[in-house]
C-alpha cells in the first residue's frame, strides 16, 4: 500500500472541507496515528462517521497489526464476541517519523457485518490484498488510473461498497477523495466528479425531483437493482455504472446502460450450478465463494433469473417468492412488494401505489387484500395469507431489503397503522398514518365508542423510532407523556419523531388537533457495549 502513497505523494489525496492533503501528508497523518494505536487492544472497532478520521485510523490499524472491525452503527457492537477498543476521532497533526513495517497483506484483518440472505448478522473477512486487487481491477476496467477525478460518496466507508469505491479505488488509482458525505444531490458539483451512491439515494432524488448542482461525470451504484427509469434518466447527463456483487465476493459484473446485460469483470470466474453459483476471484478471502442467485452466463455476460434462497416449501409444494412478487407488482394498486415465510405461511408486505392508497381510503383493508389475493391466484394456487400495507418496503442505506424488520412486523400481534407517506430530514421524520377500523385492538375495547388506547400510541411511536433511527428503545424509557385528544378509527393523522443524542420526541397531530406527545430516553442504551464480550 505504501507504494501508492509514494507514487502519488505530491498529488492531492484528500479534500476535507477547506483543508487539502497530498498523499505524502496523509501518510504522515497515518504515522502519527500509529503511535496512538500501539497501546490499543488487538481488536479495534471503527464506527461509521467522519471519513477523514476513518482513512487515518484504518491504515494505522493495519500497520499496527490490529484486527479491524467496521460497523455502520453501534447496535452491531453486541454481535462481537471478543474484547475490543472503539476508535474515536483521529488525533493530532504533528508529523512524526515512522518507519512503516512490512505487513502481510494477505492476512484477513478487515471484518464487515452483513445480513446476507438470512437477515442474521454475518461476519465477512477481507485482506488488504483482496481490497487492493479489486481496486486495481476497477481502475483498469473503467480507465480511472491517474485521471484528475474527485470521488464523492453518499455512503460511509464502513460499508464495503464505500470502502471499495470511495477509498481503495481512489488511493490505488491516484484519484482525489472528497471525504464529506453527500447528503443531497445539490452537494454534488464539479465536472470531474465520480459519485459513489446507492439505488436508495438515487431513487429518492428522482422521486422528489432533486437535481445535482452539477452532474457528476460518473455515477457508480451498487447494493440493489437500479430502476430502469432512474438509470435512463441519469445517463442523459452522466456515465452510469451499476455494479453486481456481494460483500463475500466483491465485484462480479457491471453494466453501463439500463437495457444491457451485466458484463463479468475480467478477473472473475463463475461456475453456474443448479442451486447456486460459485465465484472465483482475488477479491474474496479464500478465493472461492458461493452466491444464491440463479443466473445464465453466455461468454462474458450474465442474465438474472431467480434467487434460490427465495424458494419456499408450503404444503409440500415449492413456491418462488420472487415470481409472486413479479406478478403482484404488475397490479395497479402495488408499487413494490416483499413476500417471505412466517410460521409455515407466506406473508406479504405491500407498498401501495397512489392508486392503491386512494382505493384503501375509500374501502376496507380486507377488500384490498381480497383483490390482491385473487390477482395472485392467476399465478399460483399458494398465495400469502397475511398482508400488511405501507408506503415503501424498508431498506437499509445500501438499498437492500431490511429482512429483519419485515420479519419483526409479522411477529407483532398488534395491528400497525398503514403508512401513507413520510417526509424525512436529517434527525426527524414525519409519517402520515391511516388508523383503519379493522385494527385488532379495537375489538372489545369500548365497542360503542372505539378509540386508539394510549398504550398502543406509545407502542407505535417506539416501533417507528426504532425502525427509522435504528434504536432498541424498550418499555419504561419514556417521560413527559401527554394525551390531548382521542384518536378514532378510520382517521388520518401525522406522527412526528425528532431525535437528539439523549432522547426521541414524538407527537401525534393533524391539521387542526394535537393528540399526544412524549419523550423516549435513549442515552443509556449503549452504555455497556464498549467493553466487548456482549
Amino acid at each position: 500500500m505504501l507504494k501508492y502513497f509514494e507514487k502519488y505523494k505530491n498529488k492531492t489525496a484528500v479534500i476535507n472541507g477547506n483543508e487539502i492533503y497530498t498523499y505524502y501528508e496523509i501518510k504522515n497523518q497515518i504515522s502519527w496515528e500509529v503511535e496512538n494505536l500501539k497501546s490499543k487492544k488487538e481488536n479495534v472497532v471503527i464506527l461509521s462517521g467522519d471519513n477523514f478520521s476513518f482513512i487515518i485510523q484504518f491504515f494505522a490499524s493495519l500497520y499496527c497489526d490490529k484486527n479491524v472491525y467496521l460497523l455502520t452503527d453501534k447496535t452491531r457492537l453486541k454481535d462481537l464476541k471478543c474484547d475490543f477498543d472503539i476508535l474515536e476521532s483521529a488525533t493530532g497533526n504533528e508529523i512524526k517519523k515512522y518507519d512503516f513495517p512490512d505487513i502481510d497483506i494477505k492476512k484477513g484483518a478487515v471484518n464487515f457485518f452483513t445480513s446476507g440472505s438470512t437477515g442474521k448478522p454475518k461476519n465477512i473477512k477481507k485482506s488488504l490484498f483482496n481490497l487492493i486487487r479489486e481496486a486495481q481491477d476497477i481502475g483498469e476496467t473503467f480507465e480511472f488510473k491517474d485521471k484528475n477525478y474527485t470521488v464523492k460518496s453518499t455512503t460511509t466507508m464502513c460499508h464495503l461498497f464505500g470502502l471499495t469505491f470511495h477509498l481503495m479505488t481512489s488511493l490505488c488509482n491516484g484519484l482525489t477523495i472528497d471525504v464529506k458525505e453527500v447528503a443531497y444531490p445539490e452537494n454534488v458539483d464539479g465536472d470531474n466528479t465520480i459519485l459513489v451512491s446507492t439505488p436508495t439515494f438515487l431513487h429518492s432524488a428522482d422521486k422528489y425531483n432533486l437535481d445535482f448542482k452539477s452532474c457528476p461525470k460518473y455515477i457508480i451504484s451498487a447494493g440493489s437493482k437500479l430502476e430502469e427509469k432512474v438509470f435512463e434518466k441519469l445517463e442523459k447527463n452522466s456515465k452510469i455504472t451499476e455494479i453486481y456483487g456481494s460483500s463475500e465476493t466483491g465485484v462480479i459484473a457491471y453494466k453501463t446502460h439500463f437495457c444491457n446485460d451485466f458484463k463479468i469483470f475480467d478477473n472473475v470466474k463463475l461456475k453456474v450450478n443448479y442451486e447456486n453459483v460459485e465465484v472465483f476471484s482475488d477479491y474474496a478471502y479464500g478465493f472461492e465463494t458461493v452466491i444464491n442467485d440463479k443466473i445464465e452466463v453466455e461468454n462474458d455476460r450474465l442474465k438474472f433469473k431467480l434467487r434460490t434462497d427465495r424458494m419456499f416449501k408450503i404444503n409440500e409444494k415449492r413456491v418462488s417468492a420472487q415470481e409472486l412478487e413479479n406478478a403482484l407488482n404488475k397490479n395497479e394498486f402495488v408499487q413494490e412488494s416483499y413476500i417471505t415465510k412466517s410460521e409455515d405461511k407466506l406473508v406479504c408486505l405491500c407498498a401501495l401505489s397512489n392508486r392503491g392508497k386512494d382505493y384503501l381510503l375509500e374501502n376496507k383493508v380486507s377488500d384490498l387484500t381480497k383483490i390482491l389475493k385473487q390477482n395472485l391466484m392467476k399465478t399460483s394456487e399458494i398465495v400469502p395469507q397475511r398482508w400488511k400495507y405501507t408506503d415503501e418496503i424498508p431498506k437499509n442505506s445500501m438499498g437492500k431489503i431490511n429482512k429483519k424488520l419485515i420479519e419483526h412486523l409479522f411477529n407483532v400481534n398488534l395491528s400497525m397503522p398503514v403508512i401513507l407517506g413520510r417526509k424525512v430530514e436529517k434527525e426527524n421524520i414525519k409519517y402520515r398514518l391511516l388508523i383503519y377500523s379493522q385494527c385488532n385492538f379495537f375489538k372489545g375495547h369500548f365497542p360503542s365508542f372505539q378509540l386508539v388506547p394510549g398504550v398502543v400510541q406509545l407502542y407505535w411511536a417506539k416501533e417507528f423510532a426504532n425502525a427509522h433511527f435504528n434504536l432498541e428503545l424498550g418499555a419504561g424509557q419514556w417521560k413527559r407523556i401527554k394525551f390531548s385528544n382521542i384518536i378514532k378509527p378510520d382517521n388520518i393523522i401525522n406522527l412526528r419523531l425528532e431525535k437528539n443524542e439523549k432522547s426521541v420526541f414524538y407527537e401525534y397531530f393533524s391539521d387542526d388537533k394535537k393528540y399526544a406527545s412524549g419523550v423516549f430516553l435513549c442515552e443509556n442504551i449503549f452504555k455497556d457495549l464498549r467493553s466487548g464480550n456482549q
